[in-house]
């Protein structure tokens, strides 16, 4: 007997398939589930943060003052409204109705036509670091330009010496949604495939149907093939509905190379979709292979892939960790070709650990995958 046959395969991929086309949760798992996700998280995540709520004090009343608090609402990240008390203002922050506060002392006016520069408070709530650091860098930025707005100079009038000009590659208006949606499509694929191959074996083991399956003269290799091969269509198939919806419904741009993001994404599939396998071979138990699902699949797929924290900034241990999973390398892949379209000379490491992880998941599960009963 051979150790792989096509036409052993192909007999165990047409049972899968007409047992998927027979249940309808698969098929909104496969399918309704990613645009669902897609539609509800790239619509609602927003890294950019604008109309901070500012509490201002204004205790000079001058035309100054006026222009300073303007510089702030002229900048759309914040949006101010006018306390009469500093005492008020420091009351809002606590009670979270605002984020931060501006403190205008009175001989605000004087001290900023003295030319030793006028000073003035602003407190900023440091309760949600992440958050705070962008106000941060917010507040960095209107000081620069509030000395100009307060003189009615125009900004370009500035002796500066060197003058920057910063112009931002790849994503120019920074748009969170083009930043947040391609890394998105990873974290749904990553889902989609571990779960729907996560039940797969632990399905015919419950419902004693394995016994049968054994009892053929088919391979450990044949059925392995046999059963992710459906799956493996449908995750595809979920990852194209996922780009379109990036394309049409929020505008990402696609700079790069179709066949190089197809190649990666099947890599990225076959990947996750041995992770579920071997999931599913190890178990036997539908319940527990969820749970170990979720664990193992999501989790670091959201916190170690560099979806939402930069992997370069991570403790070099979690690093390590990190590039365990396949997520780590194919965020990297399908971020660059929506955005930068890097060549594949430039990046086929990532191509090949990709290949690599899943080729090796997919042996451990033909070594776990065992042809008896036991």
């Amino acid at each position: 007997m051979t150790f792989f046959s096509a036409r052993r395969c192909g007999a165990i991929f047409s049972k899968e398939f007409k047992h998927i086309l027979r249940d309808p949760f698969t098929l909104m798992m496969a399918l309704i589930l990613p645009l669902l996700i897609v539609l509800i998280l790239g619509s609602s995540i927003e890294f950019n943060i604008k109309s901070i709520r500012l509490a201002v004090a204004d205790n000079s009343q001058t035309m100054e003052s006026r222009k300073l608090i303007e510089a702030f609402d002229s900048s759309s990240y914040f949006k101010s409204y006018v306390k009469n008390n500093p005492n008020d203002v420091f009351d809002d922050i606590v009670a979270g109705y605002a984020r931060a506060a501006l403190i205008i002392p009175p001989e605000f006016t004087k001290d900023f036509y003295r030319g030793d520069g006028a000073n003035v408070q602003i407190m900023v709530d440091g309760t949600e670091s992440s958050t705070m650091s962008s106000v941060a860098n917010y507040l960095t930025a209107i000081n620069k330009s509030s000395y100009f707005k307060v003189l009615d100079i125009p900004m370009n009038a500035s002796a500066e010496n060197p003058k920057y000009k910063i112009r931002y590659l790849f994503n120019p208006e920074l748009n969170s949604k083009w930043f947040a949606v391609p890394g998105l499509s990873a974290v749904i694929i990553a889902l989609v495939a571990i779960m729907l191959t996560t039940l797969t074996i632990c399905r015919e083991w419950e419902r004693g149907s394995m016994e049968m399956l054994l009892s053929t003269p088919a391979t450990r290799l044949d059925i392995i093939v046999g059963k992710v091969g459906p799956y493996a269509i449908l995750s595809f198939m979920g990852f194209v509905l996922v780009f379109l919806v990036a394309r049409i419904v929020f505008g990402v741009p696609f700079v790069g190379a179709y066949w190089q993001l197809i190649l990666g994404t099947w890599l990225f599939i076959l990947g996750y979709l041995a992770i579920g396998l071997l999931i599913s071979v190890s178990t036997r138990k539908q319940e527990v292979a969820i749970q170990y699902a979720a664990i193992i699949g999501l989790l670091p797929t959201v916190i170690l892939s560099g979806f939402v924290f930069p992997i370069e900034y991570m403790n070099s241990a979690y690093r390590y960790v990190s590039a365990v999973f396949p997520a780590r390398f194919y965020m990297d892949i399908t971020r660059d070709q929506f955005l930068k379209g890097s060549l594949f000379v430039d990046i086929w490491w990532l191509y090949a650990i990709l290949a690599l992880q899943a080729i090796i998941i997919l042996l451990l599960c033909i070594v776990k995958f065992k042809r008896s009963l036991e």
